[in-house]
């Protein structure tokens, strides 16, 4: 076994960049050293961990199976030694920190003003970078510290493995279409209307059914997707000129204005509600800057509890 005392733990910071880069090249960049201090890099590594750990392929460079299996361990381990070297404790006031989050677009644009406005308040020097993922890859990336912090509706998380949550709010679907839908029947939708008439289904993945198509199967009812989007801000403006109906979580409608031309219903038939959560490692728990922005992500969706409807749970 190789002693920590005999390793420069330069070489760990290198290591990380040129698995994440596949690339000599951009690893130099990154680290701030040339291109041949790196390839020197690049062989004292090979020599300490007895293994080519970047090979030619094609165009570019490519992981062995070794370099890809301590990609997650390595950024841990290296988040772990940065969080050593900083002074104890958190003070907002005076911190220079990013932290990483991973939410969907409609939490986005529901909360995001309202964390933005505590940050620029209590943390000037603070700093986020707010991506889309999804439930694939979202644990290691969490352990690893890539991200700090998920926030996903409680379905997407199939298996949440070593990662713990707290729950947010609660929320329901709704029936989102426009004011004179053929649908409607004095301002009412029956369960024909609804079925009839081409649905609108916000899917990240592009595949796939909802919760609604799950509670659809079980009572023997199918329904048409005409049309499938990436994300929830979009979806609105296009109902509003299509005869499409979109169900989405009711608290699309804190999103919209009398200018959107759109009536907000409940579904025809009984729907489940689900939970908001956020998701995080364990490993993080007690850090005082990791619970600083796990309250500030709560105290930013105050107030957007919804009414469950009774009576349905999630499928499974």
């Amino acid at each position: 076994m190789t002693e920590l005392r005999q390793v420069d733990l330069n070489l760990l910071v290198a290591l990380d960049a040129l698995i994440d880069e596949c690339s000599v090249t951009r690893a130099a960049e990154r680290t701030g050293v040339t291109q041949p201090a790196m390839s020197h890099t690049l062989k004292r590594l090979r020599a300490l961990f007895d293994d080519p750990l970047l090979v030619r392929a094609g165009g570019g460079m490519a992981l062995t199976p070794r370099a890809e299996a301590l990609a997650v361990e390595l950024r841990a381990g290296l988040h772990t030694l940065q969080r050593v070297l900083e002074p104890p404790g958190f003070d907002p006031a005076s911190a220079r920190r990013t932290f990483r989050l991973a939410s969907p677009d409609l939490f986005d644009a529901l909360a995001l003003p309202r964390v933005l406005a505590r940050m620029r308040a209590e943390a000037p020097g603070v700093d986020l970078v707010v991506s889309h993922t999804t439930g694939d890859g979202l644990e290691p990336a969490l352990a690893s510290g890539d991200l700090d912090l998920a926030v996903l509706a409680r379905a997407q998380l199939e298996a949440p493995g070593a990662l713990v949550g707290k729950t947010l709010f609660h929320d329901t679907f709704s029936c989102f279409l426009r004011r004179d839908h053929p649908a409607l029947e004095g301002g009412a939708l029956t369960v024909q209307g609804w079925l009839g008439a081409p649905h609108a289904l916000v899917s990240p993945r592009g595949g796939g059914g909802g919760p609604v198509d799950a509670v659809l199967d079980r009572m023997g009812l199918a329904r048409r997707v005409a049309l499938r989007l990436p994300h929830f801000t979009a979806a609105p403006r296009i109902i509003a000129d299509s005869d499409l109906i979109l169900m989405a979580p009711t608290a699309l409608a804190r999103t919209l204005s009398d200018r959107d031309g759109l009536v907000v219903l409940p579904a025809p038939v009984s729907l489940p509600s689900h939970a908001v959560m956020m998701t995080w490692h364990p490993r993080f728990s007690g850090d005082p800057g990791h619970v600083w922005l796990r309250n500030v992500i709560a105290g930013a969706t105050e107030g957007m509890e919804a009414e469950p409807q009774a009576g349905v749970d999630w499928p499974g």
